[in-house]
Order: structure tokens, then C-alpha cells, then sequence
């Protein structure tokens, strides 16, 4: 709640300042290795039963363009059970040079939700 509420004090201000920039998965408008790090908080994953595996490639892919490590939290769907999509998400990653590992956080927004996945380029 913390962070919710310090995002929403500061969003205006941000805004008007340039801090936050309008993008669209699973095509963002910034250039190639922008950014150290590309978060997907409660999106990916969890809306599985709406946004295809297809999707979820897509968008991860276009993280991995921009950013050097891809996080993605959590790992469960709406239902509260693991995505379908996590193992073949993996898979996939990996056979495009990709390492992956799962971390446990110390939160839990979500019941069962306190693992994320971490995408990073092979050396």
C-alpha cells in the first residue's frame, strides 16, 4: 500500500516531468537496451486466461530489447494457481540464449504469489 500510495502522490508531478512515458506491450517505445531493468508487476502471467502464450512471448521479448533483466511478478494467475505459461515461457527463452531463474520475495500480495521470475541475457 505503501508504494501504491507514493506512486499516486508522485504520478502527476512525474508525469508532467517526463519520469513516466505511455507504452503498450508488447511494444515499447524506447530503444534497445534502454534500461538496466524491465519489471511486469502483476500483468504477465497473471492475466493468463485472457492474453495468450503468443502474447506473453511477445511482450517478454520486447522487455529483453530494452532492458538488460526482465523481472516479472507473480507468477500465478487470477485464480491463484501457477500460469500455464511459466514453463513454456522458460523453455522458449532458453532457446534463444536466455538464462531464468526463479526467486522467492518476501511479499505476498497475492496468497501463494511470492516467487519471481528473472530474465537475463547469457553472457
Amino acid at each position: 500500500m505503501s508504494a501504491m500510495n507514493n506512486f499516486l502522490a508522485d504520478f502527476a508531478t512525474g508525469k508532467t516531468e517526463g519520469r513516466y512515458v505511455a507504452g503498450e506491450l508488447p511494444l515499447l517505445p524506447f530503444t534497445d537496451e534502454e534500461f538496466d531493468i524491465a519489471l511486469s508487476s502483476h500483468f504477465l502471467f497473471l492475466y493468463s486466461s485472457r492474453l495468450s502464450l503468443e502474447f506473453h512471448l511477445q511482450a517478454i521479448q520486447e522487455m529483453l530489447r530494452v532492458a538488460a533483466e526482465v523481472r516479472v511478478f507473480p507468477l500465478l494467475t487470477l485464480d491463484g494457481n501457477r500460469s500455464p505459461y511459466v514453463n513454456s515461457v522458460v523453455e522458449h527463452l532458453t532457446d534463444f540464449g536466455f538464462s531464468s531463474e526463479y526467486t522467492r520475495v518476501p511479499y505476498e500480495f497475492q496468497r501463494g504469489g511470492n516467487e519471481m521470475l528473472l530474465i537475463r541475457k547469457n553472457s
